[in-house]
């Protein structure tokens, strides 16, 4: 019987609890060990306190990621408008969206963030020229969405629906934490939440070898001082795996 490639390996999987199971069985299924560290956590903001908009008047819905999804749905509570389109910025987003029946009305072929949606022929300027377009994402998203579609003449709202906090692991869960031979981060977020909770307590932290799922978080990790630093092909859990297994390679 051959070994499976990740036998002897122990991952630092470091996703939102609420997020990592999945990520978590691919990596056990390869044979390796994940080490389960959310170093994020999501609280969910209050609907009181999302800006004031009425959803009739938007031609397009963009949620961000699952978390967006999620914490949307957990404050609505009504009827979404029938005239209105709606789009992920990647599978896990569209998952999300068709768990809760958000219709799927345009989603990029590769899960790689913000760039592949806006990619997509229905992102283009002959089709969102004076749209208007409501981003649905946590506090202190990224502009680059925003900046673009606003560019190509759509006019663009923002609602916050949640916020990411530092997590606060156990005493326990950190020591088993520095036991990893690699580290999975999916969100510059992410980074610089593993840096801060081990800033003081694991030296060799930035000499494990790190995945992450775009360039923009690689140039991040390593201006923190990552060593080696792999790109995963997209965002999908499959595409982080097989980039753990082929980085021995």
């Amino acid at each position: 019987m051959s070994k499976l490639p990740l036998a002897g390996q122990q991952i630092l999987v470091t996703r939102p609890q609420h997020q990592c199971q999945a990520l978590a069985e691919l990596v056990e299924a390869a044979g390796g060990k994940p080490l389960i560290l959310p170093v994020i956590d999501i609280e969910t903001v209050a609907k009181k306190h999302w800006q004031t908009i009425n959803i009739d008047h938007f031609d397009w819905l963009i949620f961000v990621s699952r978390n967006a999804v999620e914490s949307f749905i957990a404050g609505w509570g009504h009827e979404l408008p029938k005239l209105c389109q709606f789009a992920a910025v990647g599978e896990g987003t569209a998952q999300a969206m068709r768990e809760h029946d958000i219709p799927v009305d345009c989603q990029p072929e590769i899960s790689n963030g913000s760039e592949g949606l806006l990619q997509m022929p229905l992102m283009q300027a002959s089709q969102v020229r004076g749209k208007q377009i409501l981003i649905v994402r946590g506090n202190g998203g990224r502009e680059h969405m925003a900046d673009t579609l606003t560019a190509r003449g759509a006019n663009i709202t923002y609602i916050e629906v949640y916020q990411r906090v530092l997590a606060q692991p156990t005493a326990a869960k950190l020591k088993q934490a520095m036991m990893a031979d690699k580290v999975i981060c999916t969100s510059v977020a992410g980074v610089d939440n593993l840096c801060s909770i081990f800033m003081n307590t694991w030296p060799d932290l930035l000499d494990k070898p790190l995945t992450v799922v775009s360039d923009r978080i690689k140039q991040h990790a390593s201006s923190r001082g990552f060593k080696t630093i792999y790109v995963s092909a997209d965002a999908s859990d499959n595409a982080v795996v097989d980039t753990l297994i082929n980085m021995d390679d």
